[in-house]
């Protein structure tokens, strides 16, 4: 089974997306160590704090919008013009503007200027991404999500060295560059106009939304909440460990962007089988090459034990290994996620993240010092019962397994097609 599996996605279209996928988190890896050498981890952690908080309002001023447009560009149907418009642009520019107001009194201290136009430049980033995977564009979207904010950071502060907030401006200025490219990259598609019908403009579900703006938190929220309690250089070494062991979750992100469109039209023609085989093909997308990065990780932890190689204390080694077996788990659950957002039990993803934030949060609250250990045993805690809590209701809902168990029981070999 495990020798066909390879061979799948060596002939399949998801090799070259892993290859892209490879590409891009060694370039943000790339640019994450490029930044603690250029910048020192002080400055690093003060960074990587206002950026997540950039991430976080990003999903905020979206309303859902990149999910939404994935899902209503991919399942067959077609959006209006003015929706267009509205979801990528006016909708966000307002609630920025209000968020601004509000925050800025609120919380004086911090940047909001900045990272309000950090965070509208990563959601035009995100919505452009949707609409270029629903005109075909497998490898570009990938690059423009997943590269392109991390690349305009890291050329950012080259640029730009007086400040983190000068350098989040700056990131900002030069994400919007790269979006006006893809723009244009999009207008010059034949099928553009396919995907544009005539009538009301529906408003984004709610669900949606939530399931955007609560992943997007919880992605973030250790290192938001961590770089309350720990010290920058602290915070900075717990980034670039975070980087490092997402390299591991690399092939989970290239499951979910090449199975997005196949499970969006399997629930639309209500074809469970078809369902079921995306949902595996998901599994078997990240599982091998994923736990083949998890044993380079391993191994590599272990080079670093010899003497003269070691670039951090041992508490930095006990932080790796929690932060990988983090990483493991997310394997096991590839496919969770996508079935769930695209298979309209967005709002059981919503409760689903909800709750990992709640256990993270509440894990925090009843330690009374926070350590980089601590913070990263939460954390892996409350991923584990937000990923168990979806993949049960999931299984109750759709008769789907989304696990990678769904992997040891059929044995039947399935020809991957994606578009």
């Amino acid at each position: 089974m495990t020798a066909s599996i390879i061979r799948n996605l060596v002939h399949g279209s998801a090799a070259p997306a892993m290859l892209v996928r490879v590409g891009i988190v060694g370039l943000n890896f790339g640019v994450m160590v490029g930044l603690a050498a250029w910048l020192g981890l002080d400055m690093l952690g003060q960074l990587i704090v206002i950026w997540g908080l950039a991430m976080v309002g990003s999903s905020v001023v979206s309303c859902g919008a990149p999910l939404m447009l994935l899902r209503a560009l991919s399942d067959g149907g077609r959006i209006t013009g003015f929706a267009m418009l509205l979801y990528v642009l006016i909708g966000p520019a307002l609630v920025g503007l209000i968020g601004l107001a509000i925050l800025s009194a609120l919380l004086p201290a911090l940047p909001w200027m900045a990272i309000i136009a950090a965070a509208l430049s990563i959601h035009l980033a995100a919505c452009l991404a949707s609409i270029m995977r629903a005109l075909g564009s497998l490898h570009y979207s990938m690059i423009l999500r997943d590269a392109a904010p991390q690349m305009a950071l890291g050329c950012a502060a080259v640029l730009v060295v007086s400040g983190s907030a000068a350098i989040l401006v700056q990131s900002a200025v030069l994400l919007f560059v790269m979006c006006l490219v893809a723009t244009i990259w999009c207008w010059r598609q034949e099928g553009r106009r396919a995907l544009l019908r005539k009538g009301a403009t529906e408003a984004p579900p709610l669900s949606l939304w939530g399931t955007s703006v609560l992943g997007t938190a919880l992605a973030q929220v250790d290192i938001v909440i961590g770089g309350a309690f720990l010290s920058d250089a602290q915070i900075g070494l717990y980034g670039l460990l975070r980087r490092l062991t997402n390299l591991v979750v690399m092939p989970v992100s290239v499951a979910t962007w090449v199975a997005s469109v196949p499970v969006a039209k399997a629930h639309g023609a209500g074809d469970r089988t078809a369902l079921k085989r995306a949902s595996r093909q998901a599994s078997k997308v990240a599982l091998i090459p994923g736990f083949a990065l998890l044993g380079a990780g391993f191994v590599t932890l272990a080079i670093l034990q010899i003497p003269g190689l070691r670039i951090w204390e041992a508490t930095g080694d006990i932080l790796c290994l929690i932060l990988l077996g983090g990483a493991a788990l997310q394997l096991l659950f590839a496919a969770t996620f996508t079935v769930a957002t695209l298979c309209k039990l967005a709002h059981f993803a919503a409760s689903a993240r909800l709750c990992s934030l709640a256990v993270y949060l509440v894990g925090v609250a009843m330690i009374p010092v926070l350590t980089p250990v601590l913070n990263a045993s939460i954390y892996v805690g409350a991923l584990t019962c937000g990923s168990l809590l979806l993949w049960a209701v999931i299984q109750n809902r759709l008769g789907v397994d989304t696990s990678a168990r769904a992997l040891l029981r059929g044995r039947q070999e399935v020809r991957w097609n994606p578009s």
